[in-house]
């Protein structure tokens, strides 16, 4: 299985970037600030994950189980950094920056500062990986 790392900057502050990690079993993204994760969401299996969390007997970094994800949320890996697409803004309530990720195109996730989870559009109920978008 191959794996993918991306880390983008952001385009309204130096100090924050995004990572994007796939090791060949999930893939994530890490809001970054001054090198430390300030915000992380899961964005996609590779492996078949079980129907039921069981988070205590489950490698780590974790599959999203089925009883959290959309039917449709299959996502072929990203093998190119032209895949991804990073949105910037800055709230307007706090100052805190927050990040839209798209991938091919498609919008799949947002992470705010301090949001661990953040949100996703391919989950259908919350949970400890993502929040319903």
């Amino acid at each position: 299985m191959q794996g993918f790392f991306i880390e983008v900057p952001c385009e309204l502050d130096s100090n924050y970037s995004l990572i994007i990690e796939d090791d060949g079993r999930v893939a994530y993204a890490y809001l970054m600030e001054y090198g430390d994760i300030i915000g992380d969401v899961w964005l996609y299996n590779h492996q078949e994950a079980m129907k039921q969390a069981d988070w205590n007997n489950q490698q780590m970094p974790w599959l999203n189980p089925t009883e959290y994800l959309k039917n449709e949320a299959s996502i072929a890996p990203i093998t190119n950094k032209n895949e991804v697409r990073c949105e910037w803004n800055e709230s307007l309530t706090d100052g805190l920056i927050e990040v839209s990720i798209t991938l091919r195109g498609k919008f799949i996730a947002h992470i705010l500062s301090g949001s661990k989870p953040g949100w996703s559009t391919l989950v259908i109920k919350d949970g400890p990986l993502a929040q319903v978008y």
